[in-house]
């Protein structure tokens, strides 16, 4: 049986962010990855803060030079193109990251895989892990061609949830609707020029939200997010609810008018769900093996690569002991915190009063510079952002009884043409 400091179930961002930092850390790694790269993965647009981690593990210079399009700020718009409001990280309350990278995950996932194995990990595609068993000393781990031994166990299998599954860890209740997302690559779709081109779009409807992500060269990702019932009332097939929405909006169908589909569309349901607990003594959960929500604010990444590189920090405080209570706790508490902050914008997004205020925000107090840093991935607890956002929550929970700014009309017809 082979031996490892670490066996990481999954190679996706937070599994090969993990192992590299391990390994540049001198410790020995397996990392275990059930497809082979590159493949088809959705999530393409990082957060600006993502990229401290990037830079510790090493792998930011790669991905500098990768030809991946350089996103500066984003864009929010109602359907009909009636209202909009723009950010530029560089605005932010905390600008030191002016920006980042949309990124093909195709391309980027195998960059980080690879850099993974650069740094000293084991690397096996195609390869599933079938089992494991933990106990106090690490982790046995079986899987398609043999078995492996090691002192801590990783989970970064994504929506597979692999070891929440099969330690059947406790769920937590999320109260948020079931959604659907439909989405494909096209070519040919409205792109801005200059400094815009990388900004990523996301057009609001009454019943969820589209995204529209510039990727490199002419391919742009395009996707759909609405209720589980709101989809199965327009009935039909995803590709058919899908046409028939962006045909419903002025602000869609103008910047779609020429675009081409490039592939399948593609189909992911069941959103939002989280694990209880997130550590144990031996083990960590990642990224989507330990929680999931709305990818509206780009969070996926992100908090994969958030808990990939604290999962990775406290390994290696710890040396050969195993993880203590406290220490699996406040683990689990920073992830859940991290995921809440963002949790708790995505349900001001989808209510109305709440996203009139968000189109429509003060420039007094910073409040917009600190929505804008949290867009651009701030999380850290620090006083001045915390009361900043505190008050724009209170805002739009006073909007609800009386309207301190123009209450949205998503039927209004636009103001200026659709694309520009």
């Amino acid at each position: 049986m082979s031996e490892f400091d670490a066996i990481i179930i999954g190679g996706g961002p937070g599994g090969s962010t993990a192992g590299a930092m391990l390994a540049r850390a001198g410790r020995r790694v397996l990392i275990l990855e059930k497809q082979t790269f590159p493949r088809f993965q959705i999530g393409e647009s990082l957060l600006p803060f993502g990229n401290a981690i990037l830079q510790e593990s090493g792998v930011w210079e790669k991905v500098k030079v990768a030809g991946f399009i350089e996103k500066l700020g984003a864009e929010f718009i109602s359907s009909s193109g009636a209202y909009q409001q723009r950010f530029w990280f560089r605005e932010g309350l905390f600008p030191q990251y002016p920006g980042t990278y949309q990124v093909e995950r195709a391309k980027f996932d195998d960059l980080l895989l690879q850099h993974a194995a650069d740094s000293g990990c084991e690397v096996r595609q195609n390869t599933p892990a079938k089992a494991v068993q933990l106990d106090a000393a690490g982790a046995t781990v079986t899987f398609a061609g043999g078995e492996a031994r090691s002192q801590w166990l990783i989970d970064a299998s994504g929506r597979d949830t692999f070891l929440g599954r099969a330690l059947n860890v406790p769920r937590e209740q999320i109260d948020m609707p079931k959604r659907i997302a439909v989405y494909g690559h096209f070519e040919g779709v409205f792109r801005y020029p200059g400094e815009l081109a990388g900004h990523i779009v996301l057009v609001r409807l009454n019943s969820g939200w589209f995204w529209l992500i510039p990727l490199a060269g002419a391919k742009t990702s395009v996707g759909m997010v609405t209720t589980l019932e709101h989809f199965k009332e327009r009935g039909g097939e995803p590709a058919a609810v899908f046409e028939q929405v962006v045909a419903a909006s002025p602000v869609l169908a103008e910047r779609m008018r020429d675009a081409r589909r490039v592939g399948d569309f593609r189909v992911t349901s069941d959103y939002t769900y989280g694990f209880e607990q997130l550590a144990f003594p031996r083990a960590f959960l990642v990224g989507d093996a330990g929680t999931f929500i709305d990818p509206i604010f780009s969070s996926g990444v992100f908090i994969a690569l958030q808990s990939a590189a604290q999962a990775a920090r406290l390994i290696l405080s710890a040396g050969d002991r195993p993880l203590t209570t406290r220490e699996q706790r406040r683990y689990t508490r920073e992830l859940h915190r991290i995921r809440n902050v963002y949790l708790q914008m995505i349900r001001t997004y989808y209510d109305n009063e709440s996203f009139s205020v968000f189109l429509q925000p003060t420039k007094r107090l910073q409040l917009v510079q600190t929505v804008n840093a949290l867009l651009a991935g701030y999380v850290e607890r620090r006083f001045g952002m915390w009361w900043r956002l505190q008050l724009f929550y209170l805002i739009c929970r006073l909007q609800h009884r009386w309207p301190l700014v123009a209450r949205l009309d998503f039927d209004a017809p636009m103001k200026e043409p659709a694309v520009p």
